[in-house]
């Protein structure tokens, strides 16, 4: 068997890891289960998106910094204030917005008295992350037992924090954060998100559903929706901990697991909806001021993590090419062997970024050919917003800078 034949078997060995994988993340996305219910203050079974609930044993105080979102702020709020477990209270932070998002939060303040509550974030501290700022700010106004800081571009089903309760109670859990679905218009999010999400799971692949107690270096968190118990999260000092961390999410759950908290991560399947970004412009900034923060989390996985993605979504193709031009030029049984091979490892490429994509972004299997372009673009970020940090130049991300 020639090198080549070996490497595509390797290829297609590793790809096959990716795919339990993905089940793994798949396999038991957050939903709220009326039949474990019976009997809790959290398992209301009144109807309707709007309905009225009774008063939880656990309180949640949700918090939402917002920072310019005038064209996001109304669908979560509106997803907010509609629960069926009705938050203790929902904290807005207005991370000094220069758009409309002021008066669109004033509307809701006015129109859910006593629910909604607007603040304005505290001046930006020497050494901190503005997003950071804004989550202390508003937890420091919280009283709820459980803290839930999710973004301002998410929707919110109905049943989200109901289900949230029962999934942090049933596994006895200290903080949970949830993967919402990504809402991809362009082709760039289409190209280039789906990469840059498997990028951050196999850097960090510990964490999900079916493990609460992984390797701390391992963790994993999404701050789009992340929750923690209140008495847990002032211990480790709050946000105050990540204070200077652009990927606040990511070591907030290392710091928990590095104290020996339990920690759930799990897929928010339909209960949770993100758009992270509108066009390819907000794509490269948003993931270019994400890169060296994540090389730093990441130490060596993040590199183990690029060279496994080259392997196992670029090589393919390369690999089918090269020994099919082989085989033209000589035929033999070994050529055809690693054509064999290589088309193998292919199909298991093709195969796994399908079902990647039908399965957490609701894409067509179509958009599979393409990845290839979407990580060698990804990698044009990363190589960009590396040279940004390490030149001083920093990176700009809604009026501000970060170096």
């Amino acid at each position: 068997m020639t090198v080549l034949a070996l490497i595509a078997l390797l290829i297609t060995l590793l790809v096959a890891n990716d795919m339990r994988q993905l089940q793994r993340r798949l396999r038991h996305p957050l939903r709220y289960r009326p039949e474990l219910a019976a009997g809790r203050p959290d398992g209301s079974s009144q109807s309707g998106p709007c309905a009225a609930a009774a008063k939880p044993a656990a309180q949640i105080s949700v918090i939402v910094p917002a920072r310019n979102e005038a064209g996001t702020i109304a669908r979560c709020l509106d997803g907010l204030v509609c629960q069926t477990l009705p938050p203790h209270e929902i904290i807005v932070v207005d991370d000094g917005s220069t758009d409309g998002t002021p008066d669109i939060l004033a509307g809701y303040a006015a129109r859910y008295p006593g629910l909604v509550r607007i603040t304005q974030a505290r001046p930006l501290p020497p050494g901190w992350v503005g997003k950071c700022n804004a989550c202390q700010h508003g937890a420091s106004l919280a009283s709820g037992d459980w803290l839930l800081f999710i973004d301002a571009d998410t929707a919110a089903q109905p049943s989200l924090t109901q289900a949230m309760a029962q999934h942090a109670q049933r596994r006895r859990l200290d903080a949970l954060s949830v993967f919402p679905f990504n809402e991809l218009g362009t082709l760039a999010e289409r190209m280039i998100l789906p990469v840059f999400f498997q990028f951050a799971w196999t850097v960090f692949p510990g964490g999900w559903d079916d493990d609460p107690t992984p390797p701390w270096q391992q963790t994993i968190a999404n701050g789009q929706c992340f929750m923690f118990r209140a008495d847990v999260y002032r211990t480790l000092g709050g946000h105050a901990c990540v204070k200077d961390k652009v990927l606040e999410d990511v070591e907030f759950a290392q710091a928990l697991r590095r104290a020996g908290y339990r920690l759930g991560v799990t897929w928010g399947g339909d209960l949770v909806r993100v758009r992270m970004y509108h066009n390819a412009r907000q794509v490269t900034q948003g993931l270019a001021k994400h890169a060296w923060a994540g090389r730093k989390a990441g130490g060596w996985r993040s590199y183990s993590g690029i060279a496994r993605l080259l392997l196992t979504t670029l090589a393919p193709p390369a690999l089918t090419v090269a020994a099919f031009a082989q085989l033209l030029s000589a035929p033999a049984i070994d050529p055809a062997v690693s054509l064999v091979a290589a088309g193998l490892s292919y199909g298991a490429s093709w195969l796994f970024w399908r079902q990647t994509l039908r399965h957490l972004y609701a894409l067509p299997a179509r958009l599979a050919w393409v990845i290839p372009a979407g990580l060698l673009a990804y990698l044009l970020i990363v190589v960009q917003g590396t040279a940004a940090i390490m030149t001083r130049r920093g990176v700009q991300w809604k009026g501000r800078s970060y170096s």
